[in-house]
């Protein structure tokens, strides 16, 4: 059984009276350990492609399984619960919450369900590992483009996920910090968290296992 699934996935928006397929008949499947990258110009529907993986859009057409289960037979609570424990999100943007410390910004989505105990220990732990631990009591205006995308990983992983979706996250950051990013991401997906990747770095590349094209709403092997 695969993590994630689609069927014929499409959908469809309007634009000056005229509707448009942004994705459009894709069949996809994702695997236990697996690093996928998507790759593909800007307005090719690789975005919307990831709102639908996700929950945050309904598909016009198509399904979306998740190990099976298609995502549209759950409930609101079942599909919120779905992006605050199957998946963590990395989004494009800082994403970050300026009034919170660091600390707070990663241990935020514990809060979003009722869970035991305050996070604290394990927010501690994931900044940890992300080398920024010292950063903690920080908040995010005080951080460098690198510092915010080590706390973006560490809130994704905070509810232990069992895939990590990124939109472009090493935009804007140097080869150095880039590389540093990625090191991340290939340590994450050794500990059997599956990722899809959506970039537009050619070098990124080779830290994955399988290179997908989306191109006018269609998705293709590389």
């Amino acid at each position: 059984m695969f993590l994630l699934e689609t069927k014929s996935l499409s959908k469809e928006f309007s634009r000056g009276g005229r509707k448009f397929r942004a994705v459009d008949g894709i069949n996809f499947t994702l695997n236990k350990n697996e690093m996928v990258h998507i790759i593909g110009r800007s307005g090719s529907g690789k975005t919307t492609f990831l709102n639908l993986l996700s929950g945050i859009l309904n598909p016009t057409s198509g399904e979306v399984l998740v190990e099976g289960k298609n995502l549209e037979s759950m409930d609101d609570e079942q599909r919120s619960l779905y992006r605050n424990s199957f998946i963590g999100y990395v989004p494009q943007s800082l994403g970050t919450l300026p009034n919170l410390t660091v600390l707070d910004n990663v241990r935020m989505p514990h809060y979003l369900f009722k869970r035991d105990g305050d996070g604290i220990e394990r927010a501690s732990m994931l900044l940890d590992w992300m080398g920024i631990l010292s950063l903690k009591d920080e908040f995010p205006n005080k951080l460098s483009g690198g510092e915010i995308k080590r706390v973006l990983l560490a809130r994704a992983l905070m509810n232990s996920p069992k895939v990590i979706i990124a939109d472009e996250p090493t935009s804007d950051l140097d080869f150095d910090t880039t590389k540093e990013i990625m090191n991340l991401f290939s340590k994450i997906n050794k500990e059997s968290i599956s990722l899809i990747i959506v970039t537009h770095e050619i070098d990124i590349l080779k830290y994955g296992n399988r290179v997908l094209v989306m191109n006018d709403g269609k998705l293709s092997e590389r």
